[in-house]
């Protein structure tokens, strides 16, 4: 029993030590997170005020949108193979968004470091354009639209300034003490480590809470996926 339960203690440091470390990371790129925060805000609201005006080529990119959200091979096992388990469901939506909303859109790019910057601007402008003046969109709709933004992608944040700060690393090496490419490089992926740590905890959090509300109210359009 004693034994047990130093061990439970000891996990539970261990636990606190990787959150520290991960907060730590997100504290030293701050500068970066916060660029992709705004970025990801003001972009959606220009998606809004873009259809809010209704500019002919917006409206037509929201059709053409619309289409390829609904032929979207990437949603069907959701209606499809997995319909029945919400738990399979919840978990297929955390490691799409991890592997392809995250880590291979928003870190990989950014070894060319301004494209998580693009990708950023692109996505929220199109989730602006999508959900502007849906009419099935009730208010509780809108929340839970609006807390999976803030979820999904204030982990796009810190996985785009993860990818950035790598980025530039090899582009600038005296940022990170060294004028070794190399040894700067290393430096920014071990600071992508530690902030991936909280990546994992808001895509998580935000596939419970998008999916678990989608199968008590049934589907409705689930754009701004990546």
């Amino acid at each position: 029993m004693l034994l047990t339960g130093g061990s439970w203690i000891k996990g539970m440091a261990d636990i606190k030590g990787i959150l520290n470390s991960a907060i730590g990371a997100a504290k030293r790129r701050r500068n970066l997170i916060l660029f992709f925060i705004l970025a990801h805000a003001v972009f959606l609201f220009f998606g809004h005020w873009t259809m809010y005006k209704g500019i002919p080529g917006v409206v037509y990119l929201r059709e053409e949108q619309l289409k390829l959200i609904r032929e979207a091979a990437y949603l069907k096992p959701l209606t499809g193979v997995l319909a029945e388990s919400l738990i399979l469901k919840i978990l297929y939506t955390f490691f799409f968004n991890l592997l392809f909303g995250a880590f291979l859109s928003t870190t990989l790019s950014g070894l060319v470091f301004f494209l998580p910057y693009v990708i950023a601007v692109w996505r929220s402008f199109i989730i602006g354009v999508l959900f502007y003046g849906l009419e099935d969109l009730t208010p509780l709709k809108l929340f839970i639209f609006y807390t999976v933004f803030i979820l999904e992608f204030g982990a796009y944040s810190i996985s785009s300034a993860a990818g950035t700060d790598m980025g530039l690393a090899i582009l600038w090496p005296a940022r990170k003490g060294t004028e070794s490419r190399k040894e700067a490089f290393r430096t920014a992926v071990r600071e992508m480590g530690r902030l991936y740590t909280l990546v994992i905890i808001l895509l998580f959090v935000s596939a419970v809470w998008e999916i678990s509300w989608l199968e008590y109210l049934g589907p409705f359009i689930r754009a701004g996926k990546p």
